[in-house]
C-alpha cells in the first residue's frame, strides 16, 4: 500500500497541528546535547568565568521564564486550536512560535548559563539556525491557511525572539 505523503490523513493533520515540528526539533535538539555534553567532557568543562553564582541565577531566571512562556502558551492556545483561528493573542502578540521560543531561546539558554560552559553557550546558540529552517515549513503552512492575514503578522511579530516595535 503506497503512503499519502500530501498529509490529507486527518490524524495526520491533527498531529501536525497539535506538534508542528516540535518532535522533529527536540529530537535534533537533544542530539546536538548530547554531542555538546560529550564534547565538553573532553574539553574538562570549558567555564565561561570561575564565580559562577550570576550565571546560575541569570539561568534559573531565564529557565522560569521559558517555563512561564511555555505554560501560557499553552493556556493561550487551549481553546484557539478548536475555532481554527490565527492566534495573535498572549504570547502570540511577542513570538510567532512562542512553545518553540520558551524552549530555544529561555530555557536552553538559561541551562547552558547555569552549566556555565561555553560548549553549552555554543548548542543554545546553533538551536537557533536549526529551528528557524525547521519552522518555515510549518509558516508556508500558516500562510496557506491564512493568507495576507499571516503575511502581515508575519511582519509584525518575531519567530523566536520579539522585535522591538517603534509606536505608531
Amino acid at each position: 500500500m503506497k503512503r499519502n505523503n500530501n498529509c490529507d490523513d486527518p490524524k495526520l493533520n491533527r498531529l501536525n497541528k497539535i506538534f508542528g515540528v516540535g518532535l522533529k526539533g527536540a529530537g535534533i535538539s537533544i542530539v546536538l546535547l548530547l554531542l555538546a555534553i560529550f564534547i565538553n567532557q573532553k574539553l574538562d568543562g570549558s567555564s565561561i568565568i570561575n564565580h559562577s553564582i550570576i550565571l546560575k541565577l541569570a539561568g534559573v531566571v531565564f529557565v522560569i521564564i521559558g517555563i512561564a512562556v511555555h505554560l501560557w502558551t499553552a493556556w493561550t492556545l487551549r481553546t484557539w486550536w478548536i475555532k481554527g483561528q490565527l492566534c495573535i493573542v498572549g504570547p502570540f502578540k511577542y513570538f510567532r512560535h512562542p512553545m518553540y521560543a520558551a524552549w530555544i531561546t529561555f530555557i536552553s539558554f538559561g541551562t547552558a548559563l547555569f552549566l556555565n560552559s561555553w560548549v553549552y553557550i555554543v548548542w543554545a546558540i546553533l538551536l537557533h539556525p536549526i529551528w528557524h529552517r525547521l519552522v518555515s515549513k510549518e509558516e508556508q503552512m500558516m500562510v496557506e491557511l491564512f493568507t495576507n492575514d499571516y503575511v502581515i503578522y508575519a511582519e509584525q511579530v518575531g519567530r523566536f525572539i520579539p522585535r522591538i516595535q517603534k509606536p505608531y
